[in-house]
């Protein structure tokens, strides 16, 4: 694991979640972890059952040592920041379709499912961290466009749009954009906008 992708809070919360038997890890952290092309500060964990309404005074005993303030708590997600750092736990009722990664009692998503989980994402209108998590699977040959598609269909069904998503893959215009901290050869936005029109024009759909 590429444990230098976290910020100093996030490495100390990091081997914590550990107690989260239930959760495994997902989105852009999860996948920086296991491909160390970025830094990435917020935990995304995501289970399949309801969040209970002891997980915030779970979360609250095992960072007990951390100032923990709740921002969101429902059936659906919890959402707190922990010594400033945004960790959700979320319902997410889509199936893993790859067996987990377990690191240290923390299981994550693989890279090909993080893929699968973007390409929803993007198709919803991402922000241009999820470009750049795609740019890098695609480059660095994770996984095709074609793997990706056939993942997010088998695990979102007809919630996931092949054709809407390789549309939202070239359109820029509106895109929200953060700033990125690269660990690897910096992307530029014109070079995911010609990368992706490069790739999505070898797709036939």
């Amino acid at each position: 694991m590429n444990i230098e992708v976290l910020t100093k809070e996030g490495e100390s919360i990091f081997p914590l979640l550990n107690k989260f038997e239930d959760f495994y890890l997902a989105g852009g952290t999860a996948l920086a972890l296991q491909m160390g092309h970025r830094i990435s500060v917020d935990f995304d964990l995501f289970s399949e059952k309801e969040i209970s309404k002891n997980l915030l005074v779970k979360v609250k005993r095992v960072f007990e040592n951390k100032t923990v303030i709740p921002s969101v708590n429902n059936p659906d997600e919890l959402t707190v920041f922990i010594d400033g750092v945004k960790t959700t736990f979320l319902k997410y009722p889509f199936p893993v379709q790859n067996k987990l990664i377990d690191y240290k009692g923390i299981k994550f998503l693989d890279m090909k499912e993080i893929a699968a989980t973007k390409a929803y994402t993007v198709g919803r209108r991402g922000t241009i961290k999820d470009y750049v998590d795609l740019y890098f699977i695609l480059s660095e040959k994770i996984s095709s466009l074609e793997e990706i598609i056939e993942t997010a269909k088998n695990k979102f069904g007809n919630e996931f749009n092949d054709r809407l998503f390789l549309e939202q893959l070239v359109y820029f215009n509106d895109i929200e954009e953060t700033s990125i901290l690269f660990l690897k050869k910096p992307v530029s936005k014109k070079e995911l906008e010609e990368f992706f029109k490069t790739e999505v024009g070898k797709i036939k759909i």
